[in-house]
């Protein structure tokens, strides 16, 4: 008797892990959303995208709709969600940091002491509410449409169940199990050691890692030590496929070509670049020798607050060139389905298709072309955030229409009211989420001690 009742108990705890495991992220309910669908090669008027689960189960004007199924009108523009491949989000939560200086070097302003009054010092105080800074800056980032990030806290049970960490925990690779990604992000790549080195190398080699992002050559276009830096990181065996430079700001087009050539990346950053440095990458060049190019905002104190911020900068600046470098449309890939190239995702994220993963955002539609519509949209425009196939962000009005029962958060993004579900964070870490009101408390207390405030999640225009 005790045998059997032991294994019911055991039946009963496998069959409830398979339900979490298979649910605890997904929407369990399918939906279809319809709209203005941008995939990689059209825009879809009028039409629809079935989710089922955590996946896309089919795309297009006349798809098969199951008897039942909820039909969510949006009349927006339903695209891939952004992919930031560059960030260092536990800094998000500050205030912008007015330098009215250009430097050199990003070891010019790493090394003065305004830099540690205003940012290190109370960042690395604040070091203590990890979680919390992580959770805010990941609401932060999904607020300007981002569904996958790079630049989290770090392998810790506490960035599970929101936004997609790629670097230590995406849900791809053994779920519930941080810091099995297969992409890697160095800050400072030249002070890794001749051991770490070949690793990586080797990890490139038999596909265990198949994205390494490093910062490099971050400078004004003209610095000799930040074009130096590409010379050594040659000689370390990097130039290599499934390696990205970030900001590349002293790059010239001899050093473009032999990227495109080892089919290396480059992720642009302008805003910060041109608010620290006086310029950016010469991205025309870049282009020019058909490197791949994905956007990104780098952090809120010099950079954009997310990639709605960054998309309309990087926008703007094309604009006023004196011959514009890229399409909207080329601006719009550079956010969904090249970033997701450079991850080494792309069979995963990155598009709308039959098969990927119901990552995907909507945005509303102003004007008739969807292109244009989403270079210059701003937070406000954000109706829904979807990933994994779950709503977590978006209008009260959507949000509640797919998720009628389920408790939702609101808060307020530049005095318009959104709404946020935190149950998939709830379900994947196990233990009850602080109410959001009481992390943005706990976050602004801390900083006010350290001479800061808490940021905003948006920047809010007048």
């Amino acid at each position: 008797m005790k045998k059997h009742k032991r294994l019911a108990k055991w039946l009963f705890f496998v069959a409830a892990l398979t339900l979490f495991c298979t649910s605890s992220w997904a929407q369990e309910e399918p939906y279809v959303l319809k709209g203005t669908i941008v995939t990689p090669e059209q825009v879809i008027e009028n039409g629809m995208i079935l989710i089922v689960g955590e996946k896309i189960k089919d795309v297009g004007q006349n798809i098969s709709v199951p008897h039942g199924t909820l039909v969510v009108q949006t009349d927006g523009v339903i695209l891939p969600g952004f992919i930031d491949l560059h960030n260092h989000i536990t800094w998000n939560l500050f205030p912008r940091w007015r330098t009215y200086k250009e430097f050199g070097n990003r070891y010019d302003w790493q090394q003065l002491p305004v830099y540690g009054i205003a940012l290190s010092t109370p960042h690395r105080e604040l070091a203590k509410l990890g979680c919390d800074m992580n959770r805010y800056a990941e609401v932060k980032a999904i607020t300007e449409g981002e569904t996958s990030l790079v630049g989290s806290l770090g392998p810790e049970k506490c960035i599970e169940g929101m936004a997609r960490n790629l670097d230590f925990y995406s849900g791809f690779y053994e779920p519930g199990i941080p810091g099995k990604e297969k992409l890697r992000n160095e800050v400072f790549p030249l002070e890794l050691d001749n051991a770490t080195v070949t690793q990586i190398n080797g990890a490139l080699d038999k596909q265990e890692l198949k994205a390494f992002v490093v910062h490099l050559s971050e400078g004004k276009p003209t610095d000799a030590s930040a074009a130096r830096e590409f010379k050594m990181f040659v000689a370390r065996g990097f130039l290599r496929s499934g390696v990205s430079i970030i900001h590349g700001v002293a790059l010239k087009q001899a050093d473009f070509h032999k990227l495109a050539g080892n089919h290396v990346g480059l992720i642009w950053s302008p805003r910060s670049n041109v608010e620290l440095y006086g310029g950016t990458a010469d991205v025309a060049s870049a282009l020019h020798e058909n490197v791949k190019i994905a956007l990104a905002p780098d952090w809120s104190p010099t950079g954009s607050d997310g990639m709605l911020g960054e998309l309309t900068y990087a926008s703007t600046w094309n604009g006023g060139q004196p011959t514009p470098i890229f399409s909207n449309k080329e601006l719009v890939r550079m956010t969904t389905e090249y970033p997701a190239q450079l991850a080494g995702l792309d069979d995963k994220i990155g598009v709308i298709g039959a098969g990927k993963y119901a990552d995907v955002i909507v945005l509303k539609k102003k004007g008739m072309d969807a292109y244009d519509a989403i270079v210059h949209a701003n937070p406000l425009d954000v109706e829904l955030v979807v990933i994994n196939g779950r709503p977590v962000y978006g209008n009260p009005g959507t949000m509640k229409k797919i998720l009628p029962h389920e408790k939702l958060e609101m808060f307020p993004v530049c005095g318009t009211d959104k709404t946020i579900s935190f149950e998939s964070e709830a379900k994947t870490q196990g233990v009850s989420p602080k109410t959001w009101a009481e992390t943005t408390r706990v976050l602004d207390s801390a900083l006010r001690e350290w001479g800061s405030s808490l940021a905003p999640l948006a920047e809010c225009r007048e």
